[in-house]
């Protein structure tokens, strides 16, 4: 007899903390402020410090904070974004909606994250950034990354999907470049209710 495995049960997942859920969701019902507000504020102060970042900004979903990273640069018509191949949809899709082209990089065997050897050999004058994705709660070999960066003056945006808590010689994934976006889908090393 087969048995189907469900791929994310969020009810078990959540159970333990039911209790205390159904306090904080009253007291949202309550105050009848559901969008931004004051847990809002005190999340972004929190998870800034925590990242050891000036500051964070809470946004709908991960993509969105991709999308917004990439545009705060305001590339040139035409760009180009180097960015890790072996990634999930969203990273390339900020990418793609920015109005840029991605250019994939294979992975390192022994990390899966983005070889920083084979990034040099893709950089030509529309390269205007580099995306590395930090993958598995591990962080990407950042100092070559940076290195060429500097070097060929690129913008780094830090996809730090899978990465919260992740350290890169005693500093947190998100605070070692230009930008670092986060996901909290309930499915990710730390994860809210919904997206986030």
């Amino acid at each position: 007899m087969l048995r189907t495995i469900d791929y994310e049960d969020l009810s078990k997942v959540n159970a333990p903390f039911f209790k205390e859920y159904q306090e904080e969701f009253k007291k949202t019902l309550e105050k009848g402020w559901y969008i931004l507000g004051e847990n809002v504020k005190q999340f972004e102060k929190e998870f800034s410090s925590y990242t050891g970042t000036k500051h964070a900004i809470g946004v709908a979903s991960g993509l969105d904070a991709l999308v917004l990273g990439i545009k705060v640069f305001d590339f040139p018509v035409g760009s180009e974004i180097i960015v890790a191949a072996n990634t999930y949809i969203a990273t390339i899709l900020a990418i793609v909606q920015s109005g840029y082209t991605p250019v994939l990089v294979e992975p390192d065997p022994a990390t899966y994250n983005i070889n920083p050897l084979l990034i040099e050999e893709k950089i030509n004058q529309k390269t205007k950034a580099i995306i590395p994705v930090h993958l598995y709660g591990k962080c990407c070999d950042m100092l070559p990354i940076i290195k060429l960066a500097k070097k060929y003056d690129l913008k780094i945006i830090e996809d730090c999907a899978q990465a919260h808590g992740a350290m890169y010689f005693g500093n947190k994934a998100g605070s070692l470049c230009d930008i670092g976006a986060f996901s909290f889908y309930p499915t990710k090393n730390l994860g809210a209710l919904g997206d986030a």
